[in-house]
């Protein structure tokens, strides 16, 4: 449909295993190698693995249409058989005229084919696709025909392409005398991030297209998120973006449109599709106070638990009655002494002896700012008495303001010599905030504790979201990599508002992340 509209004279994203479209780059290369080598040097198993959709089927067809002329394959790509109509399929595609019917006579039949052709100098080789969906039974059958062979060479050569569970099988222990035949074994991997645009290209130079560029760099990267690497993912990705460009009239394909394509394929889940950089700039402001409230209850999980709401009614039922009753002694008093002296302003009733520290407006207390010295706002927490000779003990994480998580010490709050001022908890049940009487002392802890924050920003750290890797600390580099949830890092360094990180425990990665991607918490 949108093949005239771009000027494609085919379509050149299609799903079927066509040799032509064939990405050879340097895994692929290997993978290719080592099946002509195995084949072609009688060395009787190899094994193939990959993930689903990462171009197995591709490999085999590629091989059959390459090979000599000398070199006589059997295609299997059913493998839900017994073995006696297996070797049907084998002597079918290998050109045996047969009409026996039971297994003995289609394996004298295999094994006087095999001969002749070894006589020759031809090989002969199974290509077994999907072979993770073979049984144990037939794995063992296999090998008993791989025992089809001479004091000198294999007589036939099998190839077993599958995914990763094949491994998994060939890794029980009533299977390990199959396991010691494999000879050649190799592992297809995903592409990685910087080679999803030349795999689109490639399949563009290969229908003859010629004309502008039909992807721009976001597009592209949101490829290769969505599609993580996989030739099939990003066939399918790129098929219905250019029809959607179509029908909307565009000339070329946008992150939006890449957007668009993923929650229709269910790639991820709407609510999960990720702002691009314009949107973070935008909301950013918007939810700022929300995200360092966020940060503070991942450091303290216990903050989100809610009182049970009959206990928390006592209580409150309680303090109401408390203090109907200290009003009720106040009023007599009063009104008692001014009758004996005749002025109310003698009344020598201490109000903060009675409550038992110093009294603030509850009023006055909700209009206050519950911003601490360095911006990060206050958690809530219950009810605190503070006397001039001890403070609280509650520390928060402030987050340093480049989306790294880091915990504040003790050391960096350390209490002021001057009583701090308290303000009494609130109806709503608001923090109270304590600060220094003496302004001066307390920005210079403010400015003690964020200096602390900053170089606290170096060290190990671990991913808790998706975050881009790039090759240089600038906004145009290449996007190298991503730190997937979990992964461990090391903070190397900072350039601009770019850290320079390396991953730890799993396949290594290395670059800059800017500051907006830099998804990190410190590990425990």
């Amino acid at each position: 449909m949108y093949g005239k509209h771009y000027g494609l004279v085919e379509l050149p994203f299609s799903v079927t295993p066509d040799p032509r479209f064939s990405y050879t780059n340097s895994l692929y290369r290997e993978a290719f190698a080592s099946l002509r080598y195995g084949i072609e040097n009688r060395k009787g198993f190899i094994v193939i693995t990959g993930e689903a959709g990462t171009g197995k089927t591709t490999l085999l067809r590629r091989l059959m249409r390459t090979v000599e002329a000398t070199v006589h394959t059997a295609f299997i790509f059913n493998t839900h058989l017994d073995f006696t109509e297996l070797l049907r399929l084998i002597l079918n595609d290998l050109g045996v005229a047969h009409s026996a019917k039971d297994r003995l006579t289609l394996m004298a039949q295999l094994n006087d084919y095999l001969i002749e052709q070894l006589h020759k100098d031809h090989v002969v080789s199974v290509l077994v696709d999907e072979a993770q969906d073979l049984s144990d039974e037939m794995l063992e059958e296999l090998r008993l025909l791989s025992n089809l062979e001479t004091d000198r060479a294999k007589l036939i050569q099998i190839v077993l392409m599958g995914q990763p569970e094949l491994e998994q099988k060939l890794d029980q222990p009533e299977l390990r005398q199959l396991k010691q035949r494999v000879a050649v074994r190799c592992r297809l991997a995903p592409l990685k991030s910087d080679e999803v645009a030349p795999y689109i290209n490639s399949r563009l130079h290969t229908v003859g297209y010629d004309g502008k560029e039909l992807f721009d760099l976001g597009s592209v990267q949101k490829i290769a998120l969505y599609s993580k690497g996989i030739p099939r993912l990003i066939n399918v990705i790129c098929d219905n973006a250019l029809l959607i460009a179509y029908a909307t009239s565009k000339s070329k394909v946008s992150a939006k449109i890449i957007d668009e394509v993923a929650c229709d394929l269910q790639l991820i889940e709407t609510s999960q599709v990720k702002e691009t950089k314009e949107q973070k700039q935008v909301s950013q402001q918007t939810h700022s106070d929300d995200k360092r409230w966020r940060s503070d209850v991942e450091e303290f999980p216990v903050a989100l638990e809610q009182p049970p709401s009959q206990l928390h009614n006592r209580r409150g039922w309680a303090g109401a009655g408390i203090g109907v009753l200290l009003a009720i002694i106040i009023l007599v008093g009063t009104i008692l002494y001014s009758q004996q002296s005749g002025s109310l302003a003698a009344l020598g009733v201490n109000i903060e002896d009675i409550v038992g520290g110093r009294w603030t407006n509850p009023s006055q207390a909700r209009s206050r700012e519950n911003i601490a010295g360095d911006g990060v706002a206050q958690l809530p927490m219950p009810h605190v008495r503070v006397t001039a000779s001890r403070a609280p003990e509650f520390l928060i994480s402030n987050p340093t303001g480049d989306g790294i998580i880091v915990p504040t010490t003790k050391e960096s709050r350390k209490p002021e010599a001057s009583p701090p001022t308290v303000d009494t908890q609130s109806s709503k049940g608001e923090t109270a905030i304590v600060t220094s009487a003496d302004p001066n002392k307390q920005l210079q802890a403010d400015a003690k504790t964020k200096g602390k924050e900053r170089t606290s920003t170096s060290g190990t750290f671990r991913v808790f979201d998706a975050s881009f890797v790039r090759d240089k600390p600038r906004s145009d580099a290449n996007i190298t990599g991503m730190l997937e949830p979990g992964t461990r890092i090391k903070i190397q360094s900072k350039t601009g508002d770019y850290f320079r990180v390396r991953s730890l425990d799993r396949e290594p990665i290395s670059g800059y992340v800017h500051r907006e991607d830099a998804f990190f918490e410190p590990t425990k």
